[in-house]
């Protein structure tokens, strides 16, 4: 009986180390194309509020990947002092002269406008 757990331990110390090195190195691999799929890259832009409204008017956005659009106001003269994406139902001051961040993920594919806190300047975003 000595003899057989003697036999089986020595086996067990020779391919052991193999499986188990091998296991880690699987879970790795496992784990690191696990995060490569999860992680999406993120899409800017940049929209400025002058004196002929928004620039640019269009956005082109895709679909399914999480979007941080920048909005800045350079004009003071203007009722846009807000800026309001309804579709997302998003609505946020916009001071002069201050980057705001927007931040969402385009879920469906079609044309969204932005407009002023009036409802007046108009811009589009447009999913595909």
């Amino acid at each position: 009986m000595k003899n057989k757990i003697a036999f089986i331990t020595f086996c067990l110390t020779l391919v052991a180390p193999t499986f188990l090195t091998e296991g880690a190195q699987g879970a790795q691999k496992q784990k690191r194309s696990r995060a490569g799929r999860n992680v999406k890259s993120v899409q800017s832009a940049a929209v400025t509020l002058t004196d002929k409204g928004y620039q640019p008017a269009n956005l082109k956005l895709r679909r399914g990947v999480p979007a941080r659009v920048t909005f800045i106001r350079r004009i003071e003269e203007t009722c846009g002092t807000e800026i309001a994406l309804p579709a997302y139902t998003i609505r946020r001051a916009l001071p002069l002269n201050e980057p705001v961040i927007i931040e969402f993920t385009p879920v469906k594919a079609g044309e969204f406008n932005f407009t002023c806190g009036m409802g007046m300047l108009r811009g589009t975003v447009i999913v595909q």
